[in-house]
């Protein structure tokens, strides 16, 4: 039974403290609570045995673990791609206004829709 409280006891540390390795030290104990309702053993071996228990999960779920927690954000404006509105002679892209090249201002009127190719320094490379 003490396996089993001192499971629960770590997993809800985990959320606390969100180090990670808590929650697979908790599931071992766990499983060391649980198997203990089946088989009679002494409390050293049952550390032995929810450290080997631990061990496993970590090997076994971390990757899994890692890969679903994983979120990436992205807020570079830089040498994006994508496509923006001419707006007051400038080109209107991901909330934000852009210069661009002079010389293409006169071939382009309010509203045009134009694809940037890659923004940097508050200038954009548009192609229309």
């Amino acid at each position: 039974m003490s396996f089993l409280i001192a499971g629960i006891c770590l997993i809800l540390a985990e959320l606390m403290f969100g180090s990670f390795y808590l929650l697979f030290c908790g599931l071992g104990f766990l499983a060391t609570g649980i198997l203990s309702f089946f088989i009679d053993f002494s409390w050293y071996f049952g550390l032995i045995l929810s450290a080997i228990f631990s061990i496993i999960l970590i090997f076994a779920l971390k990757k899994p673990f890692k890969k679903s927690q994983k979120n990436e954000i992205k807020d570079d404006f830089l040498n994006e791609r994508g496509f923006g509105v001419i707006k007051n002679d400038m080109v209107y892209f991901k909330g934000t206004f852009w210069h661009f090249d002079e010389g293409l201002k006169s071939k382009l009127k309010d509203g045009d829709r134009v694809e940037i190719l890659s923004t940097k320094d508050n200038f954009a490379v548009i192609k229309f």
